[in-house]
């Protein structure tokens, strides 16, 4: 694409979660986004903010570069990445525990990854809702996150490649641990998770 958005562009993460206005999605609340009529994952528009032409996927595979990016650098650590969480929301995670709260918030986003690898878009929409009040994902992201569901996206490969990339940065350690105590859904999308993990992306 001449002049066009590419994975090799400097970009950062705030600015390319700003792309998504640019793409035409209908609906008003947080589990509702559409692409609007006619428009496709690779229908291109110009970006005004960094005057590149680019579509969603190319917004996606910009963000894909960014996780595997912080996944280079953290790979000794773990931390919340703001490209999905507003800052307010490490707050939020120490106010909860404080008031006794013993679920580890974390597992919302992922149990959102490990619901949407495995085709059940109605648990994936509880988890995103909850994660956009609880976590506070910011609502580009958030916005994204409800097209990729509502849209069926997750069978295209830079889709997949998102969630398998977001499932890993946000994975908690002892996940594995909990194999048998969550259930048996909890168990058969964690084995899948990790099958699909497993290929090269």
């Amino acid at each position: 694409m001449n002049n066009g958005v590419n994975e090799s562009d400097s970009i950062d993460s705030a600015e390319i979660l700003k792309l998504i206005e640019y793409i035409p999605i209908t609906g008003n609340l947080p589990t509702n986004g559409r692409l609007a009529e006619n428009i496709t994952i690779d229908s291109q528009f110009y970006f005004d903010s960094i005057h590149r032409n680019g579509s969603l996927r190319d917004i996606i595979r910009l963000i894909n570069e960014e996780l595997e990016k912080e996944a280079r650098k953290a790979r000794h650590r773990r931390q919340w990445k703001n490209i999905f969480l507003l800052e307010s929301a490490q707050q939020r995670y120490i106010q909860l525990h404080e008031i006794g709260c013993s679920y580890p918030i974390e597992y919302l986003l992922f149990d959102f990854c490990l619901a949407i690898l495995d085709g059940d878009y109605l648990d994936a929409v509880l988890y995103q809702l909850h994660s956009y009040h609880i976590l506070g994902i910011s609502k580009s992201f958030n916005l994204l996150l409800s097209v990729i569901i509502n849209e069926q996206l997750v069978y295209d490969k830079d889709v997949k490649r998102l969630i398998i990339l977001l499932a890993k940065a946000i994975e908690p350690r002892n996940a594995d641990q909990y194999i048998d105590t969550f259930g048996e859904d909890f168990k058969n999308r964690y084995l899948l998770y990790k099958e699909e993990s497993s290929k090269k992306l």
